[in-house]
């Protein structure tokens, strides 16, 4: 699907820069010039970008904060299951935007309970109905979660 697309755009939903940049710099030695990548790092930044574009693709941290640090707009509050909130948006939109959920914990938090990520995936469809294409856990100093997204990516 992805690729016979000129241009891919995707949304990654990442509040740590050296994460989002890596995220980014892979995506980009997979879709070359054909990636349109917008970075958020907070549930309403992805809101507002989900509700003015359309992805093909979005790869979601699911603890993520609430909003973007800003003078005067009170201190966002950590959302450990945010990325959660943002599949619950693209859902609610009826757009179909391809999900990957990349986490460095090794547990996803769903209705209160620690999922193990290799079993999300799953929990998330049969809880809420939602596909998503793969959960990868993301270890620091780790090259797997770059081969287990390039595998998810090349099955679509």
């Amino acid at each position: 699907m992805l690729s016979n697309i000129d241009e891919v755009w995707c949304l990654i939903v990442e509040d740590d820069p050296f994460k989002m940049e890596g995220i980014r710099s892979h995506l980009a030695s997979i879709f070359g010039g054909r990636l349109q990548a917008v970075g958020c790092q907070a549930l309403a930044t992805a809101a507002t970008a989900l509700s003015s574009q359309r992805f093909d693709l979005a790869i979601l941290d699911m603890s993520i904060h609430s909003h973007e640090p800003e003078a005067g707009a009170g201190s966002p509050f950590p959302l450990s299951s945010g990325g959660l909130d943002v599949l619950f948006e693209i859902t609610y939109l009826g757009v179909d935007t391809i999900c990957i959920i990349l986490t460095q914990y090794p547990d996803i938090e769903i209705e209160g309970m620690p999922i193990p990520v290799e079993m999300a995936q799953q929990e998330i469809f049969d809880k809420f109905g939602i596909n998503v294409a793969g959960c990868v856990r993301y270890v620091e100093d780790d090259e797997r979660w770059k081969a287990e997204v390039a595998s998810i990516l090349e099955k679509l």
